[in-house]
């Protein structure tokens, strides 16, 4: 299955704009065509996308240092991920085994930041989730 509309959704937590509240229930009615249960979708991002996304967000801290936070606050978009950059990403992330990618210290260090950066966003989703069912 592609999941690529989750992982779209999801990498809005790391933008500077994010989603917009009405934009919601047009995703979560989306994503209820394609899995059965909220804990589906929830297991993508869980596994996948935060994942993904948890050496980016563990190397945000550095990020406070002002020299080295220029450098590394510019690589996150303004506006969302280009769907051929995301898709290679899902591509990167799928070809090597779940277990591998968290032996980098600096991935394991940051799946809990990723967590909290995705968290207003995914209980705004899940709300829309339940709300269209």
């Amino acid at each position: 299955m592609d999941h690529f509309l989750i992982w779209n959704t999801v990498s809005m937590a790391w933008t500077e704009i994010g989603l917009d509240d009405d934009e919601y229930p047009a995703i979560a009615r989306e994503l209820r065509r394609s899995y059965e249960s909220w804990e589906a979708v929830d297991t993508v991002i869980r596994r996948d996308v935060l994942g993904s996304f948890a050496l980016e967000s563990g190397l945000f801290p550095l990020a406070l240092v002002p020299v080295v936070g220029l450098l590394l606050i510019a690589p996150f978009p303004d506006w969302g991920y280009d769907e051929d950059y995301l898709r290679q990403r899902m591509r990167r992330w799928h070809r090597m085994a779940r277990w591998r990618q968290y032996l980098n210290p600096v991935r394991l260090l940051g799946y809990p930041i990723a967590w909290l950066f995705s968290l207003p966003l995914r209980r705004r989703l899940e709300r829309a989730w339940m709300a269209c069912g």
